[in-house]
């Protein structure tokens, strides 16, 4: 999320110890029924199996959690609440200050069943799990947070909402206390055993969360969601907009996992007033997007002329990227690319056919404000859907090499031809 990113060396010493131990995911096992809190009444009266049930999983044990943004967009959510169609579960820990800016913890993790409430400063929804393991960085408890809910609120839908900070390649949802956060290779193992516990893939999986849609992310979800919804770029302070989501959410519980993607990227884009991204991918467009990125890819490499042209460092930072530079969008490459007067017509070919079929297939929807060349001082001038990874200085191999991206694609390859030509 596009926040301040605090550096809370205060928290060293209480790190020691507080590390949830990651047991394999298949070991995992529910606590009995005894442990876990009854359902509210309102929970409880509901019919067996619901249309959606969305699981939203807020890691606020750093400065998001000071700042009270997970606070606020749980009293979002409860401006909705949950219906006989549409069960909302939120799985949060939590870090603030006091009033004299001293730290305080919530205790442990808590998971709360979404209900409705006037009270937008209050949070009123009940508590129905709590664990003294509070590690938000946690794929493990990731996974059991979601088991859980599959198990008492069934629903034909399944959307998966992870919020927190991104960092792209690095990962996502870093816990400030037990200084561990999920690292992208364990989100897809994650997602495939919640995939798994649900009998099915999940429909929807969205980060609120910065600079996350990036091909190599997607791909490594492609076998357990079937929508993928992220940011090329940070995400705004308020993050996604949850009243306006549920609620149309609730209105219209038939709609599908492409329509409710399509959805979180017009409702947040609306809601924002600048600098912006967010878009919807297909997941079952990526086995052809690599094969059709493998044709360009292929087509560069050989071609010296067009190789030289696109591992040039003029040109590759002239490319649109994020507030990580590594961080790419890559159409915006592709067009840069196919423009080099050294770049043959195979080339320009390849590259119009893999252009095509990103806006045309992969991408279910895609959004950014402002809609043309942001003013001075904004980090892109492009962002169409999709980012890559093109290192600026350095192939970090061993975090790359771990994702299946690099084993199914030829980009890997690629970016290490870019090195060696940069070299010369």
């Amino acid at each position: 999320m596009k926040r301040l990113w605090l550096t809370l060396a205060a928290l060293a010493a209480l790190s020691t110890g507080l590390v949830a131990e990651d047991a394999p995911f298949g070991a995992l096992t529910l606590p009995s029924p005894a442990s876990v809190s009854a359902p509210s009444p309102a929970a409880a009266a509901v019919p067996a199996e619901r249309e959606w049930l969305v699981l939203v999983f807020i890691n606020g044990v750093n400065d998001l959690g000071m700042l009270g943004d997970a606070e606020k967009d749980i009293n979002e959510m409860e401006a909705v609440g949950s219906t006989d169609k549409v069960a909302v579960l939120a799985e949060y820990g939590l870090m603030g200050s006091d009033d004299d800016s001293n730290l305080r913890f919530q205790r442990g993790t808590k998971t709360l069943y979404i209900t409705r409430d006037e009270d937008p400063e209050e949070i009123t929804s009940p508590v129905i799990y709590s664990s003294n393991d509070s590690d938000m960085g946690s794929a493990a408890n990731l996974v059991r947070f979601a088991r859980r809910g599959l198990r008492l609120y069934p629903a034909r839908k399944l959307a998966v909402v992870v919020w927190n900070h991104g960092a792209g390649l690095q990962g996502i949802s870093f816990d400030d206390v037990s200084r561990n956060h999920i690292e992208i290779d364990s989100l897809g193992r994650a997602m495939e055993e919640i995939s798994r516990a649900a009998g099915r893939k999940i429909d929807v999986f969205a980060t609120d969360a910065c600079r996350m849609q990036m091909a190599e992310v997607a791909y490594e979800l492609r076998n357990a969601a079937s929508v993928v919804v992220g940011s090329e770029e940070t995400i705004s302070d308020a993050g996604y907009p949850y009243a306006p989501i549920l609620r149309r959410l609730a209105a219209n519980p038939s709609m599908n996992a492409e329509r409710l993607g399509a959805l979180i990227v017009d409702e947040y884009i609306a809601s924002c007033s600048d600098n912006a991204t967010l878009s919807a991918v297909r997941t079952a467009a990526l086995p052809t997007f690599v094969k059709a990125l493998d044709n360009w890819v292929s087509a560069i490499r050989s071609d010296p002329a067009a190789l030289a042209a696109a591992s040039d460092k003029t040109l590759t930072d002239s490319v649109s990227h994020f507030s990580n530079k590594d961080s790419k969008d890559l159409v915006d490459y592709i067009d840069k690319v196919d423009a080099s007067p050294r770049a043959g017509g195979r080339v320009r070919v390849a590259g119009a056919a893999l252009r095509n079929y990103i806006s045309g297939a992969l991408l279910i929807r895609s959004g950014a404000l402002p809609a043309g060349p942001p003013p001075d001082g904004d980090p892109y001038t492009a962002a169409n859907g999709l980012a890559v990874y093109i290192p600026d200085l350095r192939y970090a191999s061993d975090n790359y090499e771990r994702l299946a991206f690099a084993a199914d694609s030829l980009w890997d390859d690629y970016l290490l031809d870019m090195m060696r030509e940069r070299l010369k």
